[in-house]
């Protein structure tokens, strides 16, 4: 019997859906994949799980006034929760080494997922160049106690390969 499926991508959805839904505020997530279609899968995994709860527990819209509702972001590429403001973006993967060098610069994630990083073009420069904003963020969320970090999930790459 040969097995391939290991539930690491479903074990990092439903982790990183436990933190947008209740387990953080104000926090910015990415989802990175081999491919741009990868990333917006995943996020669609993560969406397709919440959807499985009680709708109580799903968070998607919140009352504001006069019967209308917050309803935050909910398209292919982003989901925003308009309970505690938490956010999940979907990123394209790097076509080029400068694209790659620039791809997470910048940003203020408390959370990083990279999916198939071994397949993951210019894998070496998003990590460098996304470490030092990353750093920032993740000291300041340990200091609140709010989940952070960098996930790398990935099936086996190429040994003669970087």
């Amino acid at each position: 019997m040969k097995i391939t499926e290991q539930g690491k991508t479903t074990s990092v959805i439903v982790r990183q859906l436990y933190v947008y839904l209740y387990g953080a505020t104000n926090s910015k997530m990415a989802f990175l994949h081999k491919n741009a279609e990868g990333s917006r899968d995943n996020l669609q995994q993560l969406k397709d799980i919440r959807d499985l709860l009680p709708e109580y527990l799903q968070f998607k819209e919140r009352p504001i006034e006069n019967g209308k509702f917050d309803r935050g972001k909910d398209n292919t590429t982003a989901i925003v929760n308009p309970f505690n403001n938490n956010s999940i973006r979907a990123f394209a993967s790097a076509t080029t080494k400068a694209r790659a060098s620039s791809l997470l610069r910048g940003k203020s994630l408390s959370s990083l997922w990279c999916d198939e990083f071994a397949f993951l073009q210019y894998n070496q420069d998003i990590y460098l160049n996304s470490a030092p904003a990353l750093k920032t963020v993740f000291t300041l969320a340990k200091q609140t106690g709010s989940p952070h970090g960098i996930v790398i999930t990935s099936t086996p790459g190429f040994l003669a390969s970087d």
